[in-house]
């Protein structure tokens, strides 16, 4: 949390032990105090501390921390993994409770804190019998000290360890008389009770709060700053501060400022590339390799638009021959009327044209930590060194904005105008968290393309964008795909209307399709083993047992066995339309919100996502939309039964846990008071899941005053009206990459991590073995508008192919399809591996040589009885009325052979084909 400018506030150090819910403290305290919040590591030296750079050099001991500390009105001590009887856990945390009188500084200690403090003195630190992560429970208080004014009290608990007093209420769960329960005991006599815990039977009286009896020390073993503990939580903190602040009056302590000690942003910045290289690097991209310009390059937004009729995504895609190259498609999901599937779930797909030839690339490794600039040809042009490939695509992107001239001359505007789609790998994201990713991948860890030309599809108001930000005029380029798209709109309507005169009917031979038959009928699965499986969850659960994280995305990788087509040997054009074949299988039987597909350098990419990662509009305003909870669409399974099983504790104590990790990264963004919670986890139906779906908003600061919007409706206004006040656009402008920065910090997607996330990541790497690389899957994938949006998906429910360094000797593909489960203490290992299981099917059954499910099968013995029945006429007897007339009978046969010929079935919803 960036530190505010030198001022006469009070200042509060925050002590961070790398947990995924500090910023969402520091937001609290900003929100409940006047004063100024400064974070520190527990495990930091002088280097980072907010110090004079001559003070800097100075040894890393407890006088030094000590005398650092002193220049503060108050500390708090926070959450984190690990036990507090490991000083590598709590660090400078544990040198707070051996200050000496002069010295003294008040505090307040947030559970592992807690549970350090009370370890200091005297207590035992315990396991839970039932570890409580994610669990929300009324506590019982003494309404005294920090409890003071607060009433019913119902709070969120992230805990594995309790605290041991051998108080009468923990030995023998009992007590003598009432407030007995606030005495301190004879083992911690410095340490007074002021709330229990008695919700969980096997866990008895848990100690959820205390006081030092004569220092100003204060501790709670629960979060306060939770979306789902009550405003007790608020209470508490400014009761705490306002002791602090007495405290400090009665003692007649002056906080004085060391001459080493300074206020202003910690240590030196990072180092960030030279804006020649930037503007270099921009030149490129634009231009292509080679062009020098002798001008300002202005990049005008040049837009067509037309209505979309019936023509869907991928009519649009084959009508521009994407599947026959590379090609990348952000596809929302739609129902069969072809409108979104939900409020805020995807309004818009969009196509990236790849420009044989022209289109250049961004990649990068996190194995050597080389970048590389590529050109339409997929070769090298630069390549260089990074420690941090974000700054280098954010500084890009700013300047590529800073060239930004004419915006559409259209009455709504796409969010997407041109600029970067792709993807980065979960080890990318590995990276922004200091966790070392594994060995070299075989494909780029981020991969970029700079998309010139576009086409982006309004669901919601059926209208279609064709654009262009090439650096020259492309006008030529939009009237032709416009008459294009509005010919193929006009066929497509006619296709699918009523017509006194038919439409010549296909020949049902010609759409067949031998190669991707053949190609599904060899398609073997390799599947994770159960044991395996379930002896990794039950590891992840000894590790929240040991305190060491709240919860554990496990994943393992699940593959798919093809015999590779003789034709796709032979012909690139043949390998990557049968992606798209596949791709369209996938969409048709696990439709989702965020579906996607991606054919870029050796990488085949088909997502059916049902997950938001992260959205922002051009304005600013950041929408997530973490998703954990899954029920299978089974048999005999209805909402009401999903409703049932998703409101149980384990699947929204999984939930709320990655809400408050969510909103933990968007508070170090978007900062106290401008992060909201619009949807707490409710449960939402997909194609063959039901998903217990939260949201979290992040508002600029400048705007947070005005109604948000979900980015989905925000496109169509400009970044700025013409009444915006010269203060309010200086702030936007300082906001303008708010949220590409949430969007590097949320990396990677804590839905794929677990909590506290670094620790979680670090712990998974064994888990899920040795050498065994994530890769795209985990990650995100998405795009980097010009004008400054983005929106990205994580990489769920997704087969992944790399083709070898020579596909035309390889005779088999392996299509990699990633899946897991949140592991809490209440996992259950069976159910675990049924519902990894489950999500693997989603996206496997694209590759089952099955029929499509949208389609019945012609009924064979209806047909059958026709045809028997015209066989099987006899002679007319005496009296027989039934026998139909032969006029009749010639009419119900030429029907009949009509429809065998045309191919004309009924589908499940109604319409003829």
């Amino acid at each position: 949390m960036t530190p505010a400018p030198a001022t006469g506030r009070p200042r509060i150090l925050y002590l961070d032990a790398y947990d995924s819910f500090s910023n969402n403290i520091i937001a609290q305290l900003e929100q409940c105090t006047d004063a100024e919040v400064v974070k520190c590591y527990i495990d930091s030296d002088p280097e980072t501390w907010h110090i004079s750079e001559s003070a800097k050099s100075q040894t890393a001991t407890p006088a030094a921390f000590i005398n650092y500390a002193k220049a503060f009105d108050a500390i708090v001590a926070g959450p984190g993994p690990g036990s507090a009887t490991c000083d590598e856990d709590v660090g400078w945390i544990k040198v707070l409770w051996k200050l000496q009188e002069e010295d003294m500084i008040p505090v307040l200690s947030i559970c592992l804190g807690f549970q350090s403090m009370c370890h200091a003195f005297g207590a035992d630190i315990q396991r839970l019998q039932e570890p409580r992560h994610g669990l929300i429970a009324e506590i019982l208080h003494s309404s005294a000290s920090i409890f003071n004014s607060v009433r019913r009290l119902q709070t969120t608990q992230y805990h594995s360890l309790q605290v041991m007093l051998d108080h009468r209420i923990q030995t023998t769960r009992a007590v003598r008389y009432p407030t007995e329960l606030w005495k301190p005991t004879e083992k911690c006599p410095d340490l007074q009770p002021l709330a229990w815990d008695f919700d969980n039977k096997q866990n008895g009286a848990v100690l959820m709060a205390a006081r030092h009896t004569s220092n100003p020390f204060w501790g709670v073993q629960f979060h306060p700053e939770s979306i789902c503990t009550n405003d007790g939580g608020a209470q508490i903190i400014q009761n705490w501060w306002n002791e602090a602040r007495s405290w400090n009056y009665k003692s007649n302590s002056k906080i004085f400022m060391d001459a080493g000690i300074l206020r202003g942003t910690v240590g030196s910045s990072p180092s960030q590339p030279k804006l020649s290289s930037i503007e270099a690097l921009a030149t490129r991209l634009v231009h292509g390799d080679g062009v020098c310009p002798v001008e300002r390059t202005i990049l005008n937004v040049q837009c067509a638009t037309t209505g979309s009729g019936r023509l869907t995504v991928s009519d649009m895609v084959e009508l521009f021959e994407g599947p026959r190259g590379e090609a990348i498609v952000l596809e929302s999901g739609l129902q069969r009327d072809l409108r979104p599937m939900a409020a805020g779930t995807g309004r818009h797909s969009i196509i990236g044209l790849i420009i044989p030839g022209e289109t250049m690339r961004l990649h990068y490794s996190t194995h050597n930590h080389v970048m590389e600039l590529r050109n339409g040809n997929d070769k090298v042009v630069q390549k260089w060194h990074t420690q941090d490939p974000w700054q280098w695509i954010k500084l890009v992107t700013a300047q590529l904005r800073g060239m930004l001239g004419e915006k559409p001359k259209t009455t709504t505007w796409a969010p997407f105008w041109g600029g970067f789609m792709g993807y980065a790998s979960y080890e990318a994201g590995l990276e922004t968290i200091n966790v070392q990713p594994r060995e070299e991948a075989q494909c780029p860890d981020i991969c970029f393309a700079y998309i010139t030309r576009s086409i982006v599809v309004d669901h919601h108001l059926k209208k279609i964008y064709i654009q262009s930000i090439r650096s020259t005029d492309d006008g030529a380029w939009i009237s032709e795909s416009l008459e294009k798209l509005y010919d193929a709109v006009g066929r497509k309507s006619l296709e699918s209307s009523p017509n006194a005169t038919p439409l010549p009917r296909p020949n049902p031979f010609e759409q067949q399709d031998p190669t991707l038959s053949t190609y599904l009928a060899s398609c073997t699965q390799s599947v994770a083993d159960r044991d395996a499986y379930c002896a990794s969850v039950l590891a992840s659960q000894k590790h929240i047992a040991d305190g060491q994280s709240y919860e554990l995305c496990l994943t393992t990788a699940n593959e798919i066995h093809a015999r590779k087509p003789r034709i796709c040997r032979l012909s690139r054009t043949e390998v990557n339309e049968l992606s798209w074949k596949l791709y369209k299988r996938l969409t048709s039987r696990n439709t989702a919100p965020f579906s996607a597909y991606m054919r870029l350098h050796n990488v085949h990419v088909l997502s059916s996502s049902p997950e938001r990662y992260i959205s922002w509009d051009r304005q600013q305003t950041a929408q997530c939309r973490p998703i954990k909870g899954t029920v299978s669409k089974d048999p005999g399974v209805t909402a009401a039964h999903a409703h049932d099983i998703l409101s149980s504790p384990k699947e929204r104590a999984e939930n709320l846990m990655i809400v408050d990790l969510v909103r933990h990264q968007l508070h170090s963004v978007y900062g106290a008071g401008n992060v909201n919670v619009s949807q707490l986890m409710q449960v939402e139906e997909y194609e063959t899941v039901f998903q217990l779906v939260s949201v979290v908003e992040g508002i600029p600061p400048s705007i947070c005053s005005q109604q948000s919007q979900t980015p989905d409706y925000a496109w169509q206004h400009t970044p700025y009206s013409s009444s915006t006040s010269t203060t309010q656009h200086q702030a936007q402008h300082e906001e303008q990459m708010l949220g590409f920065e949430a969007f590097t910090k949320s990396l990677p997607p804590g839905s794929m991590t677990g909590a506290p996330k670094k620790r979680s990541c670090e712990l998974l790497h064994p888990l899920e073995g040795p050498t065994r690389r994530r890769g795209i899957y985990s990650g995100v994938l998405g795009y980097l508008d010009i004008g400054g949006a983005g929106d990205f998906s994580v990489v769920i429910r997704t087969a992944v192919k790399i083709d070898t360094a020579n596909p035309a000797s390889a005779t088999e593909d392996v299509w990699t399809i990633g899946a897991g489960g949140a592991i809490t203490a209440l996992s259950d290992p069976h159910d675990e591996y049924e519902e990894m299981l489950a999500k693997f099917r989603s996206t496997a059954r694209a590759f089952e040589d099955s029929q499509d499910p949208h389609v019945e099968e012609v009924e064979k013995t209806d047909l059958r009885g026709v045809w028997s029945r015209l066989m099987e006429v006899e002679e007319p007897g005496d009296g027989d009325e039934d026998v139909p007339s032969p006029r009749l009978l010639l009419r119900t046969l030429q029907d009949f052979q009509a429809g065998l010929l045309s191919g004309v079935v009924r589908t499940t919803d109604g319409v003829v084909r």
